[in-house]
């Protein structure tokens, strides 16, 4: 075989590794890329979620506090824990002007509490 011929082979053979070696390549990032992709919808619904639990969360308990006109130490550490969440995934203000008036009520006993939420469901029976 001449030494033409050979080159003419070698260089045949390199394109068409060349070649594939890219298309593989190519391969690999798109199916990397539309794996990120679908991690990123899953966690944008997840988030939708969770901002809507934690909305509904903080109306359900703003609401009991405010009619009870008063909040126990430890309902004040749970509004705020949720409220936090809520607002770092994008919470609306509708969450933020509930917790703001929320955190103005005062400060009450755990037993005070129990006797005002009992009274409340009283006269809701009345």
């Amino acid at each position: 075989m001449s030494p033409q011929t050979q080159t003419i082979i070698v260089a045949l053979i390199s394109s068409g590794l060349c070649g594939t070696l890219v298309s593989f390549l190519t391969f690999l990032i798109t199916r990397h890329d539309k794996k990120k992709e679908a991690e990123k919808e899953k966690n944008s619904a997840v988030s939708k979620m969770l901002i809507g639990l934690g909305h509904d969360r903080l109306l359900a308990l703003g609401a009991i506090f405010i009619r009870r006109g008063a909040i126990t130490i430890s309902e004040k550490s749970n509004f705020k824990m949720i409220y936090s969440a809520y607002h770092e995934l994008g919470g609306n203000s509708d969450g933020t002007t509930l917790y703001e008036e929320c955190m103005k009520l005062p400060v009450i006993p755990e037993d005070d509490a129990e006797k005002k939420d009992a009274e409340m469901r009283r006269k809701e029976l009345e």
